[in-house]
């Protein structure tokens, strides 16, 4: 469920996997582990999503559920 939302925000945003892999100055596998499991996200990453326009709150739900 989480990864479905955060693609949907992706493409809210037009952004594509590579764009959202340099945003988080990650590879392509930590991104699709991040997406698996986002209790790994760091807040760091979490901050960078936010300040790209990111629907944070939304997804941070999500985990939560």
């Amino acid at each position: 469920m989480f990864e479905n939302n955060f693609k949907a925000e992706m493409k809210r945003l037009n952004l594509k996997r590579y764009d959202v892999c340099k945003l988080l100055d990650c590879t392509m596998p930590t991104l699709k582990s991040r997406l698996t499991n986002p209790e790994t996200f760091t807040i760091s990453e979490v901050l960078i999503l936010k300040h790209s326009k990111f629907e944070i709150r939304s997804l941070i739900d999500l985990i939560n559920r």
